[in-house]
């Protein structure tokens, strides 16, 4: 059973250095049984980036009303009246995402952006800054907190998750010059000044790019991407207790992704 010591020399042998700004993606199950349950990845992950990292995690939010109102101009009576605002410090992160990105969200020193949908969690000196702003309309593309980390050259750090897990590929998908972009428009339920706004946005569709990458049971253009990334190599792999472990450079996965889409998809506006 691995300690926070053993994690984390794990994670520097991987490649995790003082002063890295990481965005996580971690399946608890694959790692395997841990003295101290999440807190052992979280501190082995601290510990390797130190005092001047930086953490960021996609958390969402378990209440979403995204299927409720997609689609939709005006907000459905039903759901206007009844549905919960959005509160950054309390509301509980969407359970599909693990364990471990709501185990950040409770970290006293967490700090979460204010998309109820796309909602990020960050914990290190520049956690403010990478959440802030977070608009509607914006979930990852330019402006959101994915173009900050991007900015601050981070890197992915995937542990016993999937090639489905690559968040910073949707800004791929934002910025990438291909026609036919698919958009959405849903609403959310934001807290201001103690009263409940609902604001209504369109965006990126981030379940489907283009309608071949929005089929039931196939792949999205995340995943497509993602599994032709790392079939190059360039990134390094290890362990981290019992699962596979992956860094990846942020900035180069987002640079192939965009020009994966447009190589397959044709140069042109988007």
């Amino acid at each position: 059973m691995p300690a926070t010591q053993d994690l984390a020399r794990q994670l520097s042998a991987l490649g995790l250095l003082p002063g890295d700004t990481v965005m996580t993606h971690v399946s608890l199950r694959a790692v395997g049984p841990l003295p101290g349950g999440p807190a052992s990845v979280l501190d082995a992950i601290l510990a390797c980036i130190g005092p001047a990292g930086n953490l960021m995690a996609f958390v969402s939010w378990r209440d979403s009303p995204y299927e409720e109102t997609l689609g939709q101009a005006t907000v459905p009576d039903a759901v206007r009246d009844t549905w919960p605002a959005f509160d950054p410090e309390h509301a509980p992160s969407y359970p599909g995402f693990g364990a471990f990105n709501e185990f950040i969200r409770k970290h006293p020193a967490c700090r979460r952006s204010g998309h109820p949908d796309a909602s990020m969690a960050a914990i290190g000196p520049d956690a403010a800054w990478l959440v802030a702003p977070h608009c509607m309309g914006s979930a990852y593309g330019p402006g959101s907190p994915v173009e900050r980390l991007l900015h601050k050259r981070g890197k992915v750090l995937s542990i016993g998750a999937g090639p489905d897990a690559v968040t910073v590929l949707h800004y791929a998908e934002a910025v990438a010059r291909i026609p036919g972009k698919r958009r959405v428009m849903y609403s959310m339920p934001l807290l201001e000044d103690g009263e409940r706004r609902w604001v209504t946005a369109s965006d990126w569709d981030s379940n489907g790019i283009l309608d071949e990458y929005a089929q039931p049971g196939s792949p999205d253009a995340v995943e497509r991407i993602a599994l032709d990334y790392l079939a190059l190599g360039r990134h390094p792999e290890g362990r981290v207790g019992h699962a596979v472990a992956r860094l990846i450079d942020a900035n180069d996965i987002v640079r192939f992704g965009q020009a994966w889409l447009e190589a397959r998809h044709g140069g042109g506006p988007s």
